[in-house]
């Protein structure tokens, strides 16, 4: 097999531009490995979210490590996969078709577009504040409604639940009016008499 002069990290590269770069990657990768605390999910996990954004790399040295890095994090159960950002590609035309190269192109051939997929990621959402608030709300408002139920109950006024001893209650004491202004009735006649 015929080896090409421009290697690194077990590619071989077109140029020797590309090389450069893929040893400059590796010395990336070996200095990050080296300053990192790697059996850390969540500091694996930051580092990688921070690669991605950045687009660090662009060698297959860089993707390789990069995909090493995903399949830690997949395996592990402290990181939610839908979490985990994809590792994005920029395509070189390293390697050229040799077959193809100085035939014209034809006509009726299809262009093909790729489509960038954008996913949603969903963030972990803290829910015990907001748990401790509602919990909190509802214990105020059944505090409130059993002092609502004290005050109907203690009140003067007329309202559902007093209703029947109030209306027994008035009817006592028109009873009672009734009688005192009979027995004066009684009394002014037995004077008359």
């Amino acid at each position: 097999m015929i080896r090409t002069p421009y290697e690194a990290g077990g590619f071989a590269f077109s140029d020797e531009k590309m090389m450069e770069k893929a040893v400059k990657e590796q010395e990336g990768i070996r200095y990050i490995k080296k300053s990192s605390d790697m059996n850390d999910p969540k500091m694996v996990y930051e580092l990688y979210c921070q690669m991605v954004r950045q687009r660090i790399f662009e060698t297959p040295v860089g993707y390789t490590f990069l995909y090493d890095m995903q399949e830690y994090l997949r395996t592990n159960p402290s990181i939610l996969n839908d979490d985990i950002p994809a590792i994005p590609v920029v395509l070189h035309k390293e390697y050229p078709n040799k077959r193809n190269e100085g035939q014209p192109r034809p006509k009726d051939a299809v262009k093909t577009k790729t489509k960038v997929i954008h996913k949603k990621i969903e963030k972990h959402v803290d829910y015990k504040p907001w748990f401790r608030t509602s919990v909190t709300i509802s214990i105020i408002l059944f505090f409130i409604v059993i002092g609502m139920f004290i005050v109907t109950a203690t009140s003067d006024n007329i309202n559902i639940i007093n209703y029947e001893n109030a209306l027994i209650e008035k009817y006592e004491n028109w009873e009672t009016q009734l009688n005192e202004r009979e027995d004066r009735l009684l009394e002014r006649e037995k004077e008359l008499r």
